[in-house]
């Protein structure tokens, strides 16, 4: 899917997930968001925009990182758990908008970040809107928590949902952006990329919810959803080392300028 032909249900798609996202998915390393804080000089003193936000998976590592750092996530299922977490620290504001207008002010942010929802923007309008909202020499981070393409255990995962989901378009993150994307996007001096380890071991219930908190998967009304639950859990017992499973991630970080 080009980015910039994202559906127009983008932004609905994760109603009804919202719990099962925030209990399952993955944060992100604190080597990568150490990396962009120290890198940028970032803290109480500027803020960053994490865009399309979800439940704050994102923005929860920048906070821990002392950034002070405005949320951005369209989703209200999502939302209601983002504004929870920014009722506890002055360091995070919640803001129900979109990532092509974040409603925020001119010139006022010095790092935007999207932890895996770039691809779901529509590119040129969420270009258009960090070149408004970004300060002088601010720049873009793009971040995917990548199932790893090397690993047979991605490749199995995949076969299960290819069985049950007649239009399984892929495991979903930044292999969905190509590098035309990538060029179109940052400006022409390019951008800077990095990679984090990240595997994680997870137990059934781990696994299960991992896999189920996507919005291909299937949802337990759907006569799918039960075969799939029963492939996945065998799946989990063939490779599972005492009881959990390593689950293969590589953080992939995109970060550029766009003209500012």
């Amino acid at each position: 899917m080009n980015v910039s032909t994202a559906p127009r249900d983008a932004t609905t798609r994760f109603t009804g997930l919202a719990r099962i996202y925030d209990r399952f998915r993955p944060g992100y390393p604190a080597e990568c968001l150490g990396w962009l804080a120290d890198t940028f000089r970032l803290g109480t003193s500027n803020q960053v925009a994490d865009i399309g936000a979800g439940t704050g998976k994102m923005s929860e590592e920048l906070v821990y990182q002392g950034i002070r750092t405005v949320a951005v996530e369209p989703n209200r299922d999502m939302l209601g758990i983002l504004e929870a977490k920014a009722a506890t620290t002055s360091l995070l504001t919640a803001v129900h908008a979109t990532a092509e207008d974040t409603q925020l002010p001119d010139a006022s942010i010095s790092l935007v970040t999207a932890g895996q929802s770039f691809h779901w923007f529509d590119q040129a309008a969420f270009r258009a809107e960090c070149r408004r909202i970004l300060s002088p020499g601010g720049r873009v981070a793009l971040v995917w928590n990548s199932r790893r393409r090397d690993s047979a255990f991605t490749h199995a995962t995949a076969d299960v949902f290819r069985r049950h989901i007649g239009d399984f378009p892929g495991f979903s993150g930044d292999h969905r952006v190509s590098a035309a994307d990538f060029d179109a996007f940052f400006e022409p001096d390019g951008y800077e990329y990095r990679e984090f380890p990240h595997d994680q071991m997870l137990t059934i219930d781990e696994f299960l919810g991992r896999n189920l908190s996507a919005t291909y998967a299937p949802r337990e009304d759907d006569p799918a959803y039960e075969p799939l639950v029963a492939d996945l859990r065998a799946l989990f017992d063939e490779y599972r080392e005492d009881d959990m499973v390593r689950f293969p991630l590589t953080t992939r970080l995109f970060v550029g300028g766009v003209g500012v």
